[in-house]
Formats: structure tokens, C-alpha cells, sequence
């Protein structure tokens, strides 16, 4: 922490790179995602995405919390592909049983549609482990409106709250005997129906006494906003924006 002449206290961001270059960069590979549709486009995205998130807060927990995400959407990943292999059909046949067939394209969309996929949970990943006010700090950088600023925080920042509550009901679950993971699919889907209704109810409660807060706090009674913090772009923040940008459009233009 420094401190400038005016006696307010200036911090950074919390990660190597300023959140607005987070987001420029995010923005960019989500975008490349969606408009170039092929397996090197995907795999070459998916790695930098895996650099991105290990070079911005490099740490044994986040390579570790990384690793634990990689695992819960494996299977799921690994499902989808299989489905749009075997359902999708056209192009080329590579092999053919019965009625069951597996083509070119249904190798290539169910391929790169799980790449999809695995990228996407990295990226919200990257977005969620950002603390909540580095946020409020960007918008204000990029002069937006403070309510939605604070509107869009908060949905951010309340999917992590409603994931941890979610965790502590199936904890309770398991201490009293009850394992998910052991259960028949049938039962498992019963019991994640159950534990939906009570996480959604303690979430709007908290809800309800955040807004509550923000009334008895004088919430928008004043047009103009004043922050102790301040999150200014570094040297090597403009660059990788720039280097960012010229990249995507030379990209969008060529491939």
C-alpha cells in the first residue's frame, strides 16, 4: 500500500493485472471462442486461458482449486462429447454399426463444443476468485453508472456465496449418513432437488438484509461517489491491452 499527498490510501488490484485488463483479455477469448468454432482455435484458447489463470495470482491453492474445477466438469465435458459424436451427423463417415454412426463433423462439433465448455468454466472461475470491490473499482475506471457497477458486483459476487452455502448442505448431508456420491442416480437427483430450495431460500434472505443495508447506508441519495481505493493502470496494463487488441483483430481478420 501507498500513500499519495492527499492522505488517501492508494492500493492496486489484488492480481498481477488490473481487472480491466482481465476483462479485455476474457472479453477477447470468449469472443475467438464463439466466432472461430474449430478444435486448434479451442485447444490454443484453452491453454492460454490455463496460463492466464496461473500467472495472475500463481499460487499452490490455485493451481490446486484449478485442478479440483478440472475434475467436477471432466465427466460432464466427457458426456457432452460423446452425445454430440454420436448424434451429430455430417460430412464424412468414419465408422458406421447399425444405426449408430460417427462422422467428421460430429467428431469436430462434439470435440470442440467440449473444449468450449472446459474454457468457459475456466474463465468464470478466473472471474469469480476476483474479490468483489476490484470491481466497483474498474467500472468507476471506465466511467459506468455506479448502480449498475454495484448491480453487476453483486451477482458476481453472490454465485461464490450461493456455491459455499450449497457445499455446507451437503456437508450437512454427509454427516448424517447420507453420501451423494455413493447414491443411485435416481436418489442423487432427489437429493440435489432437495438441497436446492434451502440454498436459494438463505441466499434471498441474505439478499433481503443486503438491500435493507443499503437503504439504512443512504444508497444513490448522492449522484457523486467518493472511494479510499483507487486501481490505476500500470505500464504493462496498457501494453498487454494494446498487444491484446491488435491480436484479436489481426485474428478475426485473417483466420
Amino acid at each position: 500500500m501507498k500513500k499519495e499527498k492527499s492522505g488517501i490510501d492508494i492500493i492496486g488490484s489484488s492480481t498481477l493485472l488490473n481487472l480491466r485488463t482481465i476483462i479485455v483479455i476474457v472479453s477477447a477469448i470468449t469472443t475467438l471462442s464463439v466466432v472461430h468454432n474449430t478444435i486448434l482455435m479451442q485447444v490454443s484458447l484453452l491453454l492460454f486461458s490455463i496460463f492466464l489463470l496461473l500467472i495472475i495470482q500463481p499460487s499452490r491453492h490455485r493451481f490446486n482449486r484449478l485442478m479440483h474445477r478440472m475434475k467436477m466438469i471432466l465427466r460432464v465435458v466427457l458426456t457432452l462429447m460423446i452425445f454430440q459424436i454420436l448424434f451429430r451427423h455430417g460430412g464424412e463417415t468414419i465408422w458406421q454399426f447399425g444405426i449408430i454412426k460417427i462422422t467428421s463433423l460430429g467428431i469436430n462439433y462434439g470435440v470442440s463444443s467440449s473444449l468450449r465448455l472446459m474454457l468457459i468454466v475456466l474463465i468464470a472461475g478466473l472471474l469469480l476468485d476476483i474479490p468483489y470491490y476490484d470491481y466497483i473499482l474498474a467500472f468507476r475506471s471506465w466511467k459506468i453508472p455506479y448502480e449498475i457497477s454495484f448491480l453487476v458486483a453483486s451477482v458476481i459476487h453472490f454465485i461464490p456465496i450461493f456455491h459455499k452455502q450449497f457445499i455446507i448442505s451437503r456437508e450437512a448431508l454427509n454427516l448424517r449418513g447420507i453420501e451423494i456420491s455413493k447414491s443411485p442416480l435416481l436418489k442423487r437427483f432427489k437429493i440435489y432437488s432437495a438441497l436446492v430450495f434451502p440454498v436459494i431460500a438463505r441466499a434471498i434472505s441474505e439478499v433481503k438484509y443486503r438491500s435493507i443495508s443499503l437503504e439504512l447506508r443512504a444508497f444513490r441519495l448522492y449522484p457523486e461517489r467518493t472511494f479510499i481505493y483507487q486501481a490505476k493502470l500500470k505500464w504493462y496494463d496498457i501494453v498487454v491491452q494494446f498487444f491484446v487488441c491488435i491480436v484479436f483483430v489481426m485474428i478475426v481478420l485473417i483466420v
